[in-house]
């Protein structure tokens, strides 16, 4: 994924494929494009954490709530302004950036 200047990809995790795609389908309803949501597992978690354009101002620390073997993800290319708006809607539907 290329980012333009004041462009961030952000990854949000979640212990329940509904809430992720309940969260994906609300930043869609706020004019988003719709993220793919996808299964997690240990060896990719740390590929996309290493790739995350957020960190550190993230919540690594409640990483160690998810479960990699059985969670879910998404990415999403978003802008500097609208991070804040982004990271709301995550977190309203129990995940984690």
């Amino acid at each position: 994924m290329t980012l333009s200047p004041g462009e961030r990809t952000l990854y949000a995790y979640f212990n329940s494929r509904v809430a992720a795609r309940g969260a994906a389908e609300a930043l869609q309803d706020a004019g988003f494009e719709l993220p793919l949501v996808d299964r997690t597992d240990r060896h990719a978690a740390a590929d996309f954490l290493g790739a995350s354009t957020l960190y550190p101002e993230g919540e690594g620390g409640q990483l160690a709530e998810v479960d990699f073997e059985h969670g879910f993800f998404f990415t999403l290319k978003t802008t500097d302004d609208k991070v804040n708006k982004v990271i709301d809607i995550i977190r309203k539907h129990e995940g984690i950036v």
